[in-house]
């Protein structure tokens, strides 16, 4: 604006321009200016001297604008086109791609619509988009090799949980700075008796035996720090058993991390503290006998409690001993219980009399479990004693009174004789009923129970009707 009265530059004061002020101006203010007609033909194109030689744009003039567009370009163009010469302005501008050439690549613009005559006559100012298209080209890079280092670390990072989780040596990470169990595996989890979870975070020396765990991290850092494999020892917290913990220091994420591989020393599979504690008390201080045997019945291992019912001095002196030594019915006892044990992997509450050292006898009940140690078969035996559990046990079968009334009610009608006969028939059918149930239908241990035959066996189930 000029002041005092002068040409301003409001409508119809605007000052005349020369037109090649005007392309001077327009070249400078954009990247590419076209002059094009309604229907798209170029009629012109100005350069800014910074951007494409002029000469590369001569063979556009004349000629449609969308020939010099790629595919997708295209249809945006014509929209953009008819959206213009329909509102008479007003317009959004377009970004259109520009397809390559044999001497140039492909290059985006980024066109506003300006009417510049009467006839119909469109101006084009664009704006080079390659900057930001290469520093979008950039970004996307940069996402991709983002995206390719993340996945890289979930690969590493599922390794080594599966290598974690595979290991069935102990394992804990623990941060030299705090203490606390940054990271550990299953086995660790299953050693100590608690969740993977509940164990992140803990205090590593809380968990040994506080009487040797002083300055416990000091000396897995000395001992990881040496130039040779060395090792810490210290007990667990209840057991009092003596681990071995290997140490490795290296650092992760600006601070030092102990890798600690916990074995123990008398080379014995790590199990739960807890559950290894709780049972080996129930063990050597339960009420009832247990007893581990072979599958060819020799006796492994026995607790304290066998040995009080069967009054053994010493736990050495039956081992490798024949568990029938110890039963009533010697091997006929043995076979029903390696038998049906072998057959569907425990038996529960098999009745039967236990024999001491001194020939005294009393009744027990006996449940047997099959386990599985490598490749050898073991009978786990727990022995109750029912002497005073009577009411708890299940009774054999007895001579009921509905028998003892029939044969009373032979008393006049039959000689002693017969009579005598017929509650030898009632007692004998009570026996074989008693020795089929104890031995789960097991004809040949039946029978051997019962001093019989196989054959003769059979033929008194048929008698009294109990095939």
């Amino acid at each position: 604006m000029m002041s005092h009265g002068g040409e301003t530059w409001t409508s119809g004061l605007i000052p005349m321009i020369e037109p090649d002020v005007v392309t001077e101006i327009i070249s400078r203010v954009s990247d590419l200016a076209l002059v094009i007609s309604k229907e798209g033909m170029v009629m012109g194109a100005m350069v800014s001297p910074g951007f494409l030689p002029k000469d590369h744009f001569a063979p556009w003039e004349g000629a449609p604008l969308a020939e010099q567009l790629t595919v997708e370009s295209v249809p945006k163009f014509q929209q953009r086109l008819d959206e213009f010469l329909h509102k008479q302005g007003n317009v959004q501008p377009v970004e259109l791609n520009h397809a390559a050439q044999a001497n140039r690549p492909e290059f985006p613009i980024r066109y506003s619509f300006h009417k510049i005559g009467s006839d119909g006559t469109i101006l084009l100012i664009g704006r080079d988009l390659r900057p930001i298209a290469e520093m979008q080209q950039q970004l996307v890079a940069a996402q991709i090799a983002l995206e390719k280092d993340y996945e890289a670390q979930r690969e590493y990072d599922t390794r080594f949980r599966v290598l974690m989780s595979s290991s069935s040596e102990v394992t804990v990470f623990v941060t030299v700075s705090s203490g606390a169990i940054a990271d550990c595996n299953a086995a660790a989890a299953t050693f100590f008796g608690k969740p993977r979870n509940d164990l992140i975070g803990t205090a590593f020396a809380k968990l040994f035996d506080a009487r040797q765990t002083t300055d416990l991290i000091r000396s897995l850092v000395d001992a990881g720090s040496a130039s040779a494999p060395a090792h810490v020892t210290t007990q667990t917290k209840i057991a009092k058993r003596e681990l071995q913990i290997s140490p490795t220091l290296f650092r992760s994420g600006g601070e030092q991390v102990l890798l600690c591989r916990i074995a123990a020393t008398d080379g014995q599979a790590m199990q739960s503290n807890e559950l290894f504690d709780n049972l080996t008390a129930l063990y050597q201080t339960g009420v009832d006998a247990m007893v581990f045997m072979n599958a060819a019945g020799g006796i492994l291992s026995a607790n304290e409690a066998f040995l009080n019912i069967t009054d053994v001095t010493h736990a050495q002196s039956i081992r490798g001993r024949s568990l029938s030594d110890f039963l009533s019915r010697g091997s006929v006892d043995l076979n029903v219980l390696l038998e049906n044990t072998s057959r569907t992997g425990a038996m529960r509450l098999y009745a039967t009399r236990l024999v001491s050292e001194h020939g005294t006898e009393r009744p027990v009940e006996i449940s047997t479990t099959k386990l599985g140690a490598n490749r050898e078969s073991i009978y786990a035996l727990i022995l109750r004693d029912a002497s005073r559990a009577d009411a708890v046990r299940t009774h054999t079968p007895q001579v009921t009174d509905v028998d003892m009334r029939s044969v009373i009610e032979l008393i006049g009608s039959q000689n002693l004789k017969d009579i005598v006969a017929k509650t030898t028939d009632v007692v004998e059918k009570m026996c074989i009923e008693t020795a089929v149930e104890l031995t789960s239908n097991n004809r040949v241990a039946a029978a051997e129970m019962l001093g019989l035959s196989r054959q003769s066996l059979y033929v008194k189930l048929r008698k009294y009707d109990l095939l």
